[in-house]
């Protein structure tokens, strides 16, 4: 049976690098789902919630249908219908916040 190397003594300089390097991860992934979600709301003013248009922004932004699912669940409450026009508009809170 091999050991792992979890029973080995770790530094706290190398417990820091590693702190660093999930820190620097996880901050690009939030930027890329910001921009992809920016991306996300302009295809959806320009192909309308109609059937297909979520398969649709998945390939035209490459990534899964499951992705924009996703995305649109976290946009959508930030959201609300305008009453004349029908189209999409931030919620007043979100601009008071």
């Amino acid at each position: 049976m091999r050991k792992t190397a979890w029973s080995q003594p770790t530094t706290w300089a190398e417990v820091k690098r590693r702190a660093v390097g999930r820190y620097k991860y996880n901050k690009v992934r939030q930027v890329r789902a910001a921009v992809r979600r920016r991306e996300v709301l302009t295809l959806l003013g320009e192909l309308g919630w109609t059937y297909g248009s979520q398969a649709a922004m998945a390939r035209q932004l490459g990534v899964s249908e499951a992705t924009i699912s996703r995305d649109l669940a976290k946009i959508l409450p930030l959201m609300q219908e305008c009453a004349t026009c029908g189209g999409l508009t931030p919620r007043e809170w979100w601009h008071e916040a």
